[in-house]
């Protein structure tokens, strides 16, 4: 009951969030749902709250914030990331992943993505001893406002007392909109 009580709390503040979202992601693949709202807070600062559903992993809710910088056709972003797990194949937790985010655009309305997180055991709670996530993606810019993109996720959960999980890896398609 307690999970579906935040998980029904998140939803309510994405919509609440989404008036002032910048950017609006949605990437799925057979087994993963994925939705991402992130708010440029000014033009060098961002923050975002991202939701994974897996069929075999569980539930995944985090909240991130960057700084960004841009330098020509680089665009980098560097922060922290707090997530919560509900893992269906072992103890859940929560971690702080430091890392970030890089886009190359290539031209011709493609760019590159890339993000990673790194969370050591020193800032990983409950009973889980650390986490990576590591993320890419191919992006096709229909318009100013639409992207569609293909990509590859995969995030790992280690533990104290357990084996280690991976909660999500494949590849995925989804679409980006900007308000």
């Amino acid at each position: 009951m307690k999970i579906k009580l935040l998980v029904g709390a998140a939803v309510l503040s994405l919509a609440s969030v989404s008036a002032q979202a910048t950017d609006f992601t949605l990437g799925l693949n057979d087994d993963t749902l994925l939705t991402d709202i992130q708010v440029d807070l000014n033009k060098d600062v961002n923050a975002s709250v991202e939701y994974i559903y897996s069929d075999n992993g569980g539930q995944m809710l985090s909240g991130a914030m960057h700084i960004a910088h841009d330098a020509g056709v680089h665009h980098i972003e560097i922060g922290a990331k707090f997530s919560q797990l509900w893992s269906k194949k072992s103890q859940n937790g929560n971690v702080v992943g430091i890392g970030g985010r890089y886009a190359m655009h290539l031209g011709s309305n493609v760019s590159v993505h890339g993000s990673g997180y790194y969370s050591p055991s020193v800032l990983s709670f409950g009973d889980v001893d650390g986490s990576w996530q590591v993320d890419g993606k191919v992006q096709y810019q229909l318009n100013p406002s639409l992207a569609l993109f293909v990509g590859y996720r995969n995030i790992r959960f280690q533990y104290d007392d357990a084996a280690n999980t991976t909660f999500d890896s494949g590849f995925y398609l989804g679409g980006r909109a900007t308000f």
